[in-house]
């Protein structure tokens, strides 16, 4: 058993395209694409090549998702070039495991599946169409606004476009026009409070606010003058707090940002650190719960002899 670290191959233009002056960036979106290996990464494919020579099978166990689906075919892919028996499929074996439990990695073990090709395909396209994208609009961009923001004393040397970022960036600044042409106006509300056996009940009403203070006067004279109410209506619903579920990335991005002023960048690499240290979970997922195979009570009864939790996890 060996390990990869994400993907082994990148893509990139072949040298005929390079050149941001060589040709018209919408020629990108034909361009021919070769496929290669960095040079930081060709340790891990020499030692996969070195396993690989004297295996009669394959057996790949990335992540339980689409990227893992094309890195396995990645794999697939540079142990084939030390021996083509790997790139048979029927020597090509997919463990489906989602969780680290004993239990659960044995049941994928002695259940393999295919590489799921169509996830790996899909991967495939969108890294493809990433590149395309990025790189034809990112030209187009630089040489089109380069010379203007020059001509303003702005010095630029590259605009980048991400298909993802600039979406996003539309709707920061759509929102930001929201704000800046947002107009206030004043508003009056009535607030009605009665206390009764030192409880404060609260009453709001149905309106919320009204906009001529004159009419919101006149209802509370009325108010004032009345001096009783009548309850014309009561209505009863359960109320229930329900525990936090684990964060999601982006949901704890969303937190670090409100609660610690952290820019998405630190976030990830605290969280990351301490994943590392085994202190949490992996904090690059999009999953907030647990696998319906995971035995949830043996992996708690493991912690029942803790002197600090054991009594807890007993209960």
């Amino acid at each position: 058993m060996t390990s990869v670290a994400g993907h082994l191959q990148a893509q990139d233009f072949s040298d005929r395209y390079k050149s941001w002056y060589g040709c018209s960036p919408d020629m990108l979106f034909e361009a021919e694409i070769v496929t290669f290996i960095e040079d930081h990464k060709k340790h891990i494919a020499t030692n996969i090549k070195r396993h690989a020579r004297g295996a009669s099978k394959l057996f790949i166990w990335t992540d339980c998702d689409r990227e893992g689906e094309n890195i396995g075919a990645e794999i697939r892919s540079v142990a084939g070039e030390a021996n083509a028996r790997l790139l048979d499929n029927r020597n090509v074996c997919r463990a489906k495991f989602s969780n680290i439990e004993q239990r659960h990695i044995i049941q994928a073990a002695q259940n393999p599946v295919a590489l799921d090709e169509q996830q790996s395909n899909a991967v495939a396209a969108r890294i493809e169409l990433d590149l395309r994208i990025g790189a034809c609009f990112t030209r187009m961009q630089t040489l089109t606004l380069k010379p203007m923001l020059q001509a303003i004393g702005e010095e630029v040397k590259v605009i980048s476009y991400g298909s993802c970022q600039f979406p996003t960036l539309g709707f920061v600044v759509d929102r930001y026009f929201q704000v800046k042409n947002f107009i206030p106006e004043t508003f009056w509300s009535i607030r009605v409070i009665h206390t009764k056996a030192k409880i404060k009940v609260n009453f709001s009403w149905a309106r919320n606010h009204l906009f001529d203070r004159m009419s919101v006067v006149i209802l509370f004279e009325r108010c004032l003058a009345a001096k009783t109410a009548k309850v014309t209506k009561v209505q009863q619903k359960p109320a229930s707090k329900w525990k936090p579920l684990p964060l999601t990335t982006v949901e704890l991005q969303k937190m670090g940002s409100r609660y610690l002023r952290m820019d998405s960048q630190a976030i990830m690499k605290s969280a990351e650190e301490l994943y590392q240290k085994g202190w949490i979970s992996y904090p690059r997922t999009e999953t907030d719960q647990f696998d319906k195979a995971i035995d949830l009570k043996a992996i708690v009864s493991k912690q029942t002899q803790s002197p600090t939790w054991g009594q807890y996890a007993q209960g």
